[in-house]
């Protein structure tokens, strides 16, 4: 094992390669979280927006309008699912 100071006190390479890789480490994983908690509250928020699309949708009488704003909470919802799915993967 490598020590982390000469005997005069003055740090060794090996030591201050140390202290750099777990300082490294410890932001990595603080960037992980960050990450994880703005994809929980982007997803949150895109499920909200396609939520209230769907009531517009249903609000509506006409019927190809209906048909419209389905179609594109669906492929909204799709997207956002591909999206996060594929982010979080690249999180872990």
């Amino acid at each position: 094992m490598a020590t982390t100071q000469t005997r005069t006190g003055i740090p060794t390479f090996e030591g201050a390669l140390t202290q750099i890789r777990d300082f490294n480490e410890q932001m990595l994983d603080v960037a992980r979280k960050a990450g994880v908690q703005t994809l929980d509250t982007y997803e949150k928020a895109a499920d909200r927006a396609i939520d209230l699309e769907r009531k517009l949708a249903g609000a509506t009488k006409q019927e190809w309008l209906k048909s419209l704003i389905e179609a594109h909470a669906d492929a909204a919802s799709e997207l956002t699912d591909a999206y996060t799915t594929s982010a979080r993967s690249l999180l872990k």
